[in-house]
């Protein structure tokens, strides 16, 4: 890793600061008393410690690599390519059914926290499918 690249220090410090979060936020859970807050909170810090791992999972690849060369390394192998394109189609499939499952819950629950929280779920799962997609175009150099 070039410990003088400027990307690799502001992700450390990124790294350092969710995880200062995820303290923070874990903190304040256990003084609320509202349920909706609770669960709001949690949402934070969960999203606060998968941010943390991103940027350690960051870090472990700029080891082997510049970070901004992370799509140069592609497989070659037609046969590897043809499987996980096959296996990551059926991923999308799953993240349909899901995002259909939890527009079900928006439209059915009149709570507005759980409204909140699964229309942040929705938005999550359309943002995986087009990163799958992304993966599939780019990593592995095939159409969808």
């Amino acid at each position: 890793m070039i410990s003088e690249d400027p990307v690799v220090e502001l992700v450390k410090k990124q790294k350092r600061n969710e995880e200062a979060m995820v303290k923070v936020v874990e903190d304040l859970e256990g003084k609320v008393d509202s349920e909706a807050a609770k669960l709001l909170l949690a949402e934070l810090r969960l999203d606060s410690t998968k941010h943390a791992r991103i940027c350690e999972q960051i870090l472990k690849i700029a080891e082997k690599t510049k970070p901004d060369r992370l799509w140069d390394a592609r497989i070659d192998s037609y046969v590897d390519m043809q499987v996980m394109k096959k296996e990551l189609e059926r991923h999308i499939k799953l993240e349909d059914s899901m995002l259909k499952d939890v527009e079900k819950v928006i439209a059915t629950t009149k709570d507005e926290a759980l409204k909140l929280m699964f229309t942040h779920i929705a938005e999550d799962e359309k943002k995986h499918h087009k990163n799958v997609e992304l993966v599939i175009k780019k990593a592995y150099m095939l159409s969808p």
